[in-house]
């Protein structure tokens, strides 16, 4: 046995997996729509830069709190805000509100990376936390890889906002599996 428990290992890969083509297939089509929406290019770079900050902020005190109130609300939080950041930049026109939504954005990037970080560690035993890690990283690449194949051709096809609703419909979809996943009890 590889993991602490191989069955939460496999429901978070699947959901991780499912959120590996939603990343591929807003992927460089977001960059393209930021930086249409915000008025060029000094613009999209403050408005990443704002991103990245904020994301900066964030991790420790996610980090601090998931280790009190456990992974799976946060997961949770962060899926739900993730969908509604999504549908949102569908529905703006302004450089100001960008900004925001950039922010927004950090702080569900922080707790993503944070949380899928804590969470992996949970669930897999040290002596074998490298392949185990490298497998689950492998799948969701591999899926996302996918995501970005098809964000082409929707973007092509169907418009560019419309990657945006199908991504942020398959999160909120796929947070139903995050019910199957069962944390480590608490030491």
């Amino acid at each position: 046995m590889h993991t602490t428990n191989p069955k939460s290992l496999r429901m978070f890969t699947l959901t991780s997996s499912v959120w590996g083509v939603v990343y591929g297939l807003i992927g460089p089509f977001y960059a393209v729509y930021v930086a249409n929406l915000s008025g060029g290019m000094d613009k999209l770079g403050f408005a990443f830069s704002i991103m990245i900050l904020v994301q900066a902020a964030t991790s420790y005190v996610v980090g601090h709190y998931s280790d009190r109130l456990g992974r799976k609300p946060f997961l949770f939080l962060t899926a739900y805000m993730d969908a509604a950041i999504l549908f949102a930049y569908t529905v703006i026109d302004k450089t100001y509100q960008i900004y925001i939504l950039q922010a927004l954005l950090g702080v569900t990037n922080a707790v993503s990376m944070t949380i899928k970080e804590s969470l992996l560690g949970d669930l897999t035993k040290r002596e074998k936390r490298g392949v185990e890690i490298g497998k689950f990283n492998a799948l969701v690449s591999v899926f996302s890889a996918a995501g970005l194949a098809l964000g082409g051709y929707m973007t092509k096809f169907y418009g560019l906002k419309s990657i945006f609703y199908l991504s942020a419909i398959m999160i909120v979809c796929s947070t139903a599996l995050l019910f199957f996943i069962h944390e480590p009890a608490k030491e």
